[in-house]
């Protein structure tokens, strides 16, 4: 069987996809780590070692997604094979919502989806609104990892700033477009700049732990300073 793990929550199924490893090792199998080029190989391992079948081994990947082309026949034609077998799973972590995988029909689908509530918040996202934004972000991060709010909120910011310019963020639908040109209309381009900044100085400070504040610590002092 053939394992998609995905969503737009990627720190909830990262975690999920780790915590998976841990369950079967904890249940006794045996682990193995197979990169894109390994695919085909999983047959031939197969024919060259039947009982293969029998034994408590599960195969993980991550990101196959990003390797496959279009005139991949033989390696789509390799998952279908392995998502046919009964006594066989491999697992592939995607950092992706589900609209991005190219695998079609494909595998078995583990999604999951973020919470609705931060869409709201990065609805808030906008210059004199900075007591809505501070009271949904305190909601939200009773709930939710404060990370993948960070992830998202950079990530709206930044197509903020590309509808501001002119440019239409890939793999956007039109209502979405439109909804983002509304709302950088409350910007000027330079504070948004300066947002995304600060965003990233936030982020190098947690990867270097040089930031003495938590994330939602952080993202409430740039909402009274920039909304």
């Amino acid at each position: 069987m053939f394992i998609i793990i995905c969503g737009e929550d990627t720190i909830s199924s990262r975690n999920y996809f780790v915590s998976l490893k841990k369950d079967y090792v904890a249940k006794g199998f045996e682990i193995r780590e197979i990169k894109f080029e390994e695919i085909k190989e999983i047959s031939r391992w197969l024919a060259d070692s039947p009982t293969l079948f029998f034994q408590k081994k599960v195969f993980f990947s991550e990101n196959l997604n990003k390797k496959i082309k279009k005139d991949n026949k033989s390696i789509m034609a390799e998952l279908q094979a392995i998502n046919e077998m009964t006594n066989l799973e491999l697992i592939d972590w995607e950092g992706l919502s589900v609209r991005e995988l190219k695998f079609g029909k494909l595998g078995k689908i583990k999604e999951f989806k973020p919470d609705q509530s931060i869409f709201k918040l990065q609805d808030s996202l906008y210059p004199s609104n900075k007591s809505d934004f501070i009271k949904l972000l305190e909601r939200l991060t009773q709930d939710s990892d404060e990370n993948f709010v960070f992830i998202m909120l950079t990530r709206y910011v930044r197509n903020l700033i590309l509808v501001k310019e002119g440019v239409n963020p890939a793999k956007m639908q039109s209502w979405q477009v439109y909804k983002l040109k509304s709302q950088a209309k409350h910007w000027k381009i330079e504070n948004l700049v300066n947002f995304y900044e600060a965003l990233f100085k936030i982020e190098i400070g947690l990867k270097t732990s040089s930031n003495p504040f938590s994330i939602k610590k952080s993202l409430d002092i740039l909402a009274c300073h920039f909304l």
